[in-house]
């Protein structure tokens, strides 16, 4: 048989939510998924991790009823084009979480703190400051800063627009500045 016909035949088979199948499926495809993805991001740690992450999300999502059973290279195309998007939007929520860390610029007379006492104070007059923001601000800044949300995943836990997460941040941002500001110098 040929290998398209035994794409076809294995989909088949993972459709109906066979381990073998599965397990075959997995060692066929995980080192060719891995080299997609490191060469895509650069850093085979990443790689490793999403490349696991698609086929936990494969088995446990069900995600061979997605894909058309019709043609030969289905599987493959799936399998490329689910890699480089994960991929992709590792990148994007990299690059969202360094702007965010660009956007806490400490003042030149910043000095670091020398104790842990002295982080400790630090933490809790953030932790005061953010606490007196209104409570859409403080969850739109927590989700942003501590738990390093995008927009998209903020808006919808908080069920509104990405913009509307856009600029309660901000203000949350310029409010956090001038308090802290005060508090410190």
């Amino acid at each position: 048989m040929s290998a398209s016909i035994n794409d076809i035949e294995l989909l088949a088979q993972l459709k109906t939510g066979s381990l073998p199948a599965f397990q075959y499926f997995y060692s066929a495809y995980r080192q060719w998924l891995y080299v997609t993805a490191v060469s895509i991001l650069k850093n085979e740690t990443e790689a490793q991790e999403l490349v696991q992450d698609l086929f936990i999300d494969f088995w446990q999502k069900d995600l061979s009823a997605r894909i058309d059973l019709s043609t030969t290279n289905s599987l493959k195309n799936f399998l490329f084009v689910s890699i480089r998007n994960r991929c992709l939007n590792k990148i994007a929520k990299d690059a969202t979480r360094s702007k965010r860390l660009k956007d806490i610029i400490l003042p030149e007379t910043y000095t670091y703190p020398q104790s842990r006492l002295e982080n400790n104070e630090l933490k809790e007059q953030l932790e005061t400051a953010i606490s007196q923001l209104p409570e859409r601000q403080s969850i739109a800044f927590r989700l942003a800063y501590q738990e390093h949300k995008t927009r998209k995943e903020i808006a919808a836990f908080m069920d509104t627009s990405e913009e509307t997460v856009k600029k309660q941040v901000a203000t949350a941002l310029k409010t956090l500045r001038a308090s802290l500001k005060k508090i410190l110098f």
